[in-house]
């Protein structure tokens, strides 16, 4: 495992740009990446930066995926379960593993150290059970919502949500202590400040603009806010449950701000 997010690179600093796009796309999905080692890539951490670009791709397959399943006249709540499940397909259900082992373990255990070993269990309980089915319906009905929209405004919109999410997955590795010595989260490595505040700018702008320009400022504004909170509040449940972040909870907070960021969306197109 460890070969493929620690590259034979010595070439640390240099800005390249498209290696770091498919070192970041290896990580964050299960898409096929098979020459990703013929680019000279540099170490995951430094890649990070490319995670919101990652996103906005996810993101626009999401939404053409909706407005596919839309086309052919589905019911709304139908378009957004099959734009979701195109987008577990492409990142393996990745972020939704986190949140389901997050659930278990913060709902299950009685300390640290039981919520940690909870966590690290791949059997799904009755809290991370919970955690997916209602997650995955309100991002569904709120993908739904937004089919009131021109079909290039909804992909500019979930792109923007999809980006803007995964850069916060990266401030979150920076900004929050490991809570294991071990794990993906430590595999992956702690970004620099400035990785870190380049992959905020690049989601902040893909869903900022986006969301200004789709419906309005205030809604473009309140979307980022409302990412930014839903990360926050996880972050401080995670350090008073377990002292620090993980894999898992960087995949949760993914899942969480993304879905706040589609309710702001979802609020302003039915306040139009």
């Amino acid at each position: 495992m460890s070969d493929a997010f620690e590259p034979r690179s010595v070439h640390r600093g240099r800005f390249r740009p498209f290696a770091s796009f498919l070192m970041a796309l290896r990580f964050l999905t299960r898409m096929p990446v098979p020459f990703v080692r013929t680019v000279d890539p540099p170490p995951l951490r430094d890649a990070m930066w490319m995670f919101p670009v990652v996103g906005i791709c996810v993101g626009a397959v999401t939404g053409l995926a909706l407005l596919l399943a839309h086309l052919a006249r589905l019911p709304e709540l139908f378009c957004g379960l099959f734009a979701l499940a195109i987008a577990a397909m492409i990142t393996g259900a990745f972020h939704e593993d986190g949140l389901a082992d997050v659930a278990d373990g913060f709902g299950g255990g009685a300390t640290r150290e039981e919520r940690l070993e909870i966590m690290k269990d791949s059997r799904i309980g009755a809290f991370g059970t919970l955690a997916l089915v209602i997650t995955v319906l309100a991002r569904a009905s709120l993908l739904g919502a937004l089919l009131l929209l021109k079909p290039l405004a909804i992909i500019v919109l979930v792109a923007g949500a999809a980006a803007f999410s995964r850069a916060l997955m990266v401030d979150l590795l920076w900004a929050t202590r490991p809570a294991r010595s071990h794990g993906l989260s430590v595999l992956a490595g702690q970004p620099t400040r400035n990785t870190t505040l380049l992959a905020l700018a690049i989601g902040g702008i893909a869903a900022g603009t986006g969301g200004s320009l789709v419906l309005s400022p205030e809604a473009g504004v309140l979307a980022l806010v409302a990412g930014g909170l839903a990360l926050a509040m996880l972050r401080s449940l995670a350090i008073r449950k377990i002292g620090g972040q993980t894999g898992d909870v960087c995949g949760a907070g993914q899942i969480l701000a993304e879905t706040a960021m589609l309710a702001v969306y979802a609020a302003a197109v039915a306040f139009r």
